[in-house]
């Protein structure tokens, strides 16, 4: 007697049906995975910014960069692998915008201001921001926080 060998439609619908079940539950949290990777990118490109703003303090006698004139007078400060997580193809100072924690989403984005609205006060502090995909990542960055 000749016995056929293989696997019966049922058995392989089930194999399909276990597989896709699996990718429904791998899919989103890979998902997840991969935003809390970028916002902890863009919080590390905050860092990377203060450190920038110290360091230009620190070569110009105490005086933080003002709004106006801040990503030419920090851009020597800025490492050259400085990206924006989310747009790969934005690096340098033009991955940061001048812009408080309070504005609107800019996504992947640094903000810095100089915090006083540029009056007789401007240089003396600042606030560093970032974004994720649709919100702050909730780290602002002032004179002596180093989170």
């Amino acid at each position: 007697m000749l016995k056929k060998k293989g696997f019966t439609l049922i058995e392989l619908m089930i194999v399909v049906v276990i597989i896709g079940i699996l990718a429904a539950i791998a899919i989103p949290n890979f998902v997840r995975i991969i935003e809390r990777a970028k916002v902890a990118s863009v919080k590390a490109n905050q860092h990377t910014v203060q450190v920038a703003v110290e360091t230009y303090s620190v070569d110009h006698d105490g005086m933080y960069p003002v709004n106006a004139d801040m990503p030419d007078t920090i851009e020597d400060y800025i490492p050259s692998n400085f990206k924006n997580p989310y747009y790969p193809q934005t690096t340098g100072t033009n991955a940061i915008v001048v812009a408080a924690s309070t504005a609107s989403p800019n996504t992947g984005y640094v903000g810095y201001t100089d915090g006083t609205g540029g009056g007789a006060t401007a240089g003396t502090y600042y606030e560093i921001c970032g974004w994720g995909r649709d919100a702050s990542t909730g780290l602002v960055l002032t004179p002596g926080t180093t989170e």
